[in-house]
């Protein structure tokens, strides 16, 4: 095809491009609004005003009923701190084999460290939890808490979020959604969800990295896990990353305007990727295909071949995909999500996640998908 000439990005749910204007409110607040938010004089004002206006934002794009936001330095930094104060609360933990790995971590750490129970929900094999065993497990043990990812960021699979939350507080439990692959991909109402915790962060929807978000129904519910200064009201110590946070509410500001033709947008590559893909290699087949799936995310089972190959091999064209999530892929194992849906480890080994975001073309979608056709048909030549 013509004008393509990669790098061609496919890996936006590991991270995002920060958009140009993103990197402008960056680099103002550097620039303007560069005192300590704690200070008393008027440049400390200016940073603390940022602060309040970008609460403010997150209120208004949230659909949040009031302004319970602690800023931390990331998402995996918000969950920690989600999953520390449910396990102040709870006896139990109940969460599922699919979840980031920062939440399956801190699982361990409350268990090991707390003593506190973890009770994991069976998945189907589309990753979606079993909520048969999730009543089962509430009613069994109401001194339960949930943490739940909204939607999976290895397969883009959806979970029934509002029916977890209202099982949850039917049973008088306390529920953290992980929300950093549903903010800027699906319309969020904090306000009609009514989680008692909900996380996100700002590099996913092109804002900077080291910006995550902790909402929190109840604040005096947070335990926090850094001490120090009194910043954020004690429950986050520690000076506030200002141009980061400038950068987070740029983003958010921009991605909730259109929010509707980023869906659209995001949704017609990933529908025309899979559609050239799977005419040309039927062999193949989507992980988690069978329920509903967000717009943008496209997990591929080559069955066969090496996925890893196939990713080498794409990377050397400048075509950047991944086989997992961006915090796991440095270890050999394969894929811990795609492994808990049923797939054997060789099936988790052939597998390859694409995903997209507002920055692509679809041109160069067309092309990348004809270029996997190409890699995927010249391994399985090999592997067979």
């Amino acid at each position: 095809m013509k004008n393509i000439s990669p790098p061609i990005y496919l890996d936006h749910n590991a991270t995002t491009p920060p958009l140009p204007e993103v990197v402008r409110a960056v680099t103002e607040a550097l620039c303007v609004a560069y005192g300590n938010p704690s200070s008393g004089h008027r440049q400390g004002e200016a940073a603390r005003r940022l602060l309040l206006d970008t609460r403010a934002t997150l209120q208004h794009c949230l659909d949040a009923p009031e302004e319970h936001f602690i800023f931390t330095g990331s998402g995996t930094e918000a969950n920690n701190l989600a999953m520390r104060s449910l396990a102040r609360h709870a006896k139990i933990i109940i969460t599922s084999k699919v979840e980031h790995s920062s939440i399956l971590s801190s699982a361990d750490q409350v268990q090991t460290t707390e003593g506190k129970s973890v009770e994991y929900i069976r998945v189907n094999p589309n990753g979606v939890v079993d909520m048969r065993a999730m009543r089962q497990q509430l009613a069994t043990h109401p001194e339960a808490a949930v943490s739940i990812q909204w939607i999976n960021n290895e397969t883009g699979v959806f979970q029934p979020i509002d029916e977890i939350v209202a099982l949850a507080r039917d049973h008088g439990s306390l529920v953290h959604i992980d929300a950093a692959q549903a903010v800027g991909k699906t319309n969020v109402s904090l306000r009609a969800l009514n989680p008692d915790f909900l996380t996100l962060t700002a590099h996913k929807f092109n804002g900077p990295a080291g910006v995550g978000v902790l909402y929190a129904r109840r604040p005096d519910f947070i335990d926090p896990i850094c001490v120090g200064g009194g910043q954020q009201g004690g429950r986050h110590a520690g000076t506030e990353n200002i141009a980061g946070i400038a950068g987070l509410k740029r983003a958010l500001e921009l991605r909730h305007a259109s929010l509707k033709e980023v869906i659209a947008h995001m949704r017609t590559l990933r529908d025309t990727f899979e559609q050239i893909v799977l005419q040309e290699c039927p062999w193949v087949r989507i992980n988690g295909k069978h329920d509903e799936r967000v717009c943008n995310t496209s997990n591929l089972l080559f069955d066969g071949i090496d996925g890893q190959a196939l990713v080498g091999r794409l990377d050397s064209k400048g075509i950047y995909c991944s086989q997992s999530s961006a915090c796991t892929t440095g270890r050999p194992e394969p894929s811990h999500v795609l492994r808990a849906m049923g797939l054997s480890e060789s099936q988790a080994y052939a597998s390859a996640r694409f995903s997209f975001g507002i920055t692509n073309t679809l041109q160069e979608t067309e092309f990348a998908a004809r270029s996997v056709v190409e890699e995927a048909e010249y391994l399985k030549r090999i592997f067979a």
